[in-house]
């Protein structure tokens, strides 16, 4: 899957301007959640700020959905996990790099042994939080589906 172009028109006055040319990230995010809580990770943005999130990451080339979200989990989390269905998609629109946004399909999963964070990978902690209080910086599109997922 990898990154594919995607073209976007926008205007000006009424009149098409050039086209910009946009890039799309394919990835996957592990949705982990018990009877109260959810699994979420600690991450960094470029400018050091921290942000809250699901586990997961971007598609390698020939690498399937299933796959990529088996790897991301043991690279961050040193864990492994049994991948269920897809629940949704959300897209995320990177700061760090123009014109580029990601889309991850989400997976209900099962952990089958206990997480370990990797600051290697980027993690820098995760914690098993209840979603009715989440931290404020939790991302809007992760806040949005923790919350209608444990309604």
């Amino acid at each position: 899957m990898g990154l594919e172009p995607l073209q976007w028109f926008s205007t000006e006055e009424g009149l098409p301007s050039q086209p910009t040319v946009l890039q799309i990230r394919h990835g996957t995010k592990a949705f982990v959640s018990t009877a109260n809580r959810v699994l979420l990770v600690k991450e960094q943005h470029t400018d050091g700020s921290p942000f809250w999130t699901l586990p997961g990451g971007g598609v390698k080339a020939n690498e399937s959905l299933a796959e990529c979200l088996t790897r991301e989990l043991f690279e961050e989390l040193r864990c492994q996990a049994v991948i269920d269905k897809p629940v949704t998609t959300v897209w995320y629109a990177h700061s760090s790099k123009q014109k580029t946004f990601s889309v991850y399909t989400v997976f209900e999963c099962s952990l089958l042994s206990i997480p370990e964070s990797n600051e290697r990978e980027g993690i820098l902690e995760y914690q098993w939080l209840s979603p009715t209080s989440l931290p404020p910086t939790t991302l809007p599109q992760i806040r949005q589906i923790v919350e209608s997922r444990s309604r």
